[in-house]
């Protein structure tokens, strides 16, 4: 009963204070979805972290994450834009939740590693234009099902 108070206060405290805020004209540029969204996750993260209920930090990162992002991208012009946030994102949270729970390394490493790819695969363009490196840009998924044909045939276990 404990753990379900925690993220229904939250929602709640930060629902009201939206419209509250909404209502009384402050801050205009926040009464937006992404705003929600934020406040969705910073719940997600309260039920996590005060509640100890760690499955909660991925979807509290995600929705944290994802709000700030379109905050961000919609402020700045040297923010991403395309799906190389969202994967880095995305990763974060796996690795936030890794630290609690000790599970699941292998994916996060990956997903991580290709989020770092995503953001900065501009600037290797431009240093390395090379027929190879456009080749291997194109053929990337390749990789991920060789590594899961090796995690399910080779290493058992």
């Amino acid at each position: 009963m404990k753990k379900r108070g925690i993220f229904s206060g939250i929602i709640l405290i930060g629902f009201g204070t939206y419209f509250l805020l909404e209502r009384f004209s402050l801050f205009p540029s926040f009464h937006t979805w992404p705003t929600l969204l934020f406040m969705i996750g910073i719940a997600f993260l309260g039920q996590a972290y005060i509640g100890k209920d760690y499955s909660a930090i991925l979807s509290g990162v995600a929705f944290t994450g994802i709000g700030i992002h379109f905050h961000l991208a919609s402020r700045l012009s040297a923010w991403p834009d395309d799906i190389s946030a969202l994967t880095f994102i995305i990763a974060l949270g796996l690795l936030l939740q890794y630290v609690k729970t000790k599970q699941a390394l292998l994916p996060t490493i990956l997903l991580f590693t290709l989020s770092i790819i995503f953001l900065f695969s501009h600037r290797l363009q431009q240093m390395f234009t090379s027929v190879t490196f456009d080749s291997l840009i194109h053929i990337w998924p390749i990789a991920f099902v060789l590594l899961g044909l090796y995690l399910l045939f080779v290493k058992k276990g």
